[in-house]
């Protein structure tokens, strides 16, 4: 699947700010607030909120996640061969969103870094096309 592909699919979308800094500065940054985790640093992203039935949410809940996946398009650091360096990825769903950049799911620490995009869609869309 292209860029441009996946472009049509999420459609249209709101700019999400992001932090602005190299890549050896979040990679210091995540090594050293996340000592032992596994982690990829992702400077093309788009954050997904997902539109899901209410027993789908209070299931994440009682989980400890949140209804949010993250679309990354373009991963520019793998601190493990666990992150795979396909065209594009989809998270697990969000445990916690701090400082503006790192997005933690159960197993991986996101580090997003540049400006991204921001959509709403239906969990059954975010399944069936991604």
């Amino acid at each position: 699947m292209s860029y441009h592909d996946i472009e049509q699919i999420i459609g249209p979308s709101a700019v999400m700010p992001g932090v602005v800094i190299d890549l050896q500065e979040a990679i210091r940054m995540t090594q050293a607030r996340f000592p032992d985790r596994s982690f990829c640093v992702v400077n093309e992203w788009v954050w997904l909120d997902l539109d899901a039935p209410e027993l789908v949410v209070q299931e994440l809940a009682l989980e400890g996640k949140k209804p949010v996946m993250l679309l990354m398009l373009n991963v520019v650091f793998n601190s493990s061969t666990k992150c795979s360096s396909a065209l594009w990825q989809r998270s697990s769903p969000l445990v916690d969103f701090s400082e503006g950049m790192f997005f933690e799911t159960q197993n991986k620490v996101y580090v997003l870094i540049n400006h991204g995009r921001r959509k709403t869609m239906s969990l059954s869309a975010v399944v069936r096309a991604l």
